[in-house]
């Protein structure tokens, strides 16, 4: 066993993007779940509330120079969902998403629109809106 006596505890997850060598990613992320941060301690059982989980740029694959479309962080974020439900029978859940596509980002905007209408005197409040070039909620 590695000795982990000089790591800090950690109190949350935040991911940026797709890490080159997935497997060993999504290993330390799954024991840093599992174990609420102390990967060196063998929990009885596994926490049913897990560390915090910030994670941004959810787009499941992007174009590149190859033909098709190449994973993108979406799918990291997919397969560290499905190994954390597989192995301890919870649900993974994020305290954030940001970045597009997210539903905090829809709502900011939605937030903006309702406020420049009403600047601009629009009495009905807006009941539909419509995105362009981004994918689906």
């Amino acid at each position: 066993m590695i000795n982990l006596d000089h790591f800090l505890n950690e109190t949350a997850i935040i991911l940026t993007g797709e890490p080159a060598r997935w497997e060993s990613s999504l290993q330390l992320l799954v024991d840093l779940l599992m174990t609420d941060g102390k990967p060196d301690e063998v929990p009885e059982t596994f926490p049913e509330e897990h560390l915090p989980i910030i994670a941004c740029n959810m787009d499941l694959v992007y174009m590149d120079k190859a033909a098709l479309p190449r994973f993108g962080h979406g799918a990291f974020l997919i397969c560290l969902q499905t190994l954390y439900n597989q192995l301890t029978g919870y649900k993974l859940r994020y305290t954030s998403l940001l970045g597009k596509p997210s539903e905090i980002t829809f709502r900011f905007a939605e937030h903006i629109l309702t406020l420049t209408s009403k600047r601009m005197g629009y009495k009905r409040p807006i009941d539909r809106l419509f995105f362009f070039g981004i994918d689906e909620m």
